[in-house]
This record gives structure tokens, sequence and C-alpha cells, in this order.
């Protein structure tokens, strides 16, 4: 997993709901709790194995759960244009 969250863009927690605001699309987006979970990681630089981790203890699914949550809210994020892919360095 190489993605990198765009550096334009504000987030923050308001009322345990986390609201990401796309300025430059006039878009605002609300992210229920383990997309919140995920986001977060992502902006901490946390790696695809501990937001995995992190989503079974916080949500209590399974592995193979987690990790197709994750793929797909990954998925929905890339296409929405809020996290791009990074060349491996």
């Amino acid at each position: 997993m190489n993605l990198q969250i765009r550096k334009d863009l504000a987030y923050r927690r308001i009322a345990g709901e986390l609201f990401i605001v796309d300025s430059a699309k006039a878009e605002m987006h609300e992210l229920n709790g383990p997309a919140a979970l995920i986001w977060e990681g992502l902006a901490a630089g946390k790696t695809e194995r501990s937001l995995i981790s992190a989503i079974t203890a916080e949500f209590e699914v399974d592995e193979k759960t987690a990790c197709e949550d994750l793929e797909a809210f990954l998925k929905t994020m890339q296409k929405a244009g809020l996290v791009s892919s990074v060349q491996p360095r």
C-alpha cells in the first residue's frame, strides 16, 4: 500500500465524526467509524498491516473482513481523488 492523502485537504473530528473538506472541489465528506480509523491511520503513516490490526481490534471483525473493508475504502478514496499512489523510493 503506497497511498498518501492529498496535501491540500483539511480534516477534523467534530463530535466524534470525521469530516474531510476538499475546498478545490467544494465538497465535504463524512466518514464513519471504520473509515475514520483508516483515514487517521493513513495520515499517521501507518502500514497496511497495522491498519488491519486496528480494524480487527476496534470493530471485532476477522482479518479477511478487515482486509476487504480496507481495500474497498481505499479504492473509494482513490476514485474520489482524496488519496493518490506514491512511488516507493
